[in-house]
């Protein structure tokens, strides 16, 4: 029996449109590469962390402590900021349990709203534990 050289193209033709089809039914492909805690986020989470956080998320790998709101790269014990801290909506940082306010980037950071207080008639100061930047405000 022999074969027409036009039927075998038509059926590689058909195998390839096929194989394209099934190839672009799959799921989107991701467009960011952001890890929290170990577990890397979709689009809609970046995103969703975005707004919570005032701030675009660049693509890398960080660590949250979703107790106080620390954040920092992973592998780096360094405290790099608060989570949501730009969205204003917590002047002075995260109040912690034993009330003082941060952690801060830095210690000028701290100072900065250390004195945001002390123009409110506050008593502030700013200090580092060992695990950050921090300030205590007495009334």
């Amino acid at each position: 029996m022999r074969h027409n050289g036009w039927i075998h193209a038509g059926l590689r033709a058909a195998a390839a449109l096929i194989f394209g089809l099934l190839l672009s039914a799959q799921a989107p492909a991701q467009s960011r590469w952001v890890v929290v805690n170990g577990q890397r986020l979709s689009d809609a989470q970046i995103a969703a962390l975005a707004r919570s956080n005032c701030r675009d998320i660049p693509n890398g790998a960080y660590w949250l402590n979703p107790q106080t709101g620390a954040w920092g790269y992973a592998g780096n014990p360094a405290v790099q900021g608060v989570f949501g801290e730009a969205c204003g909506s917590r002047p002075g940082g995260v109040v912690n349990a034993d009330n003082t306010h941060g952690p801060f980037v830095t210690m000028r950071r701290a100072e900065e709203e250390a004195d945001r207080y002390r123009a409110q008639g506050h008593r502030a100061w700013a200090f580092h534990n060992g695990n950050g930047y921090y300030i205590r405000v007495s009334p």
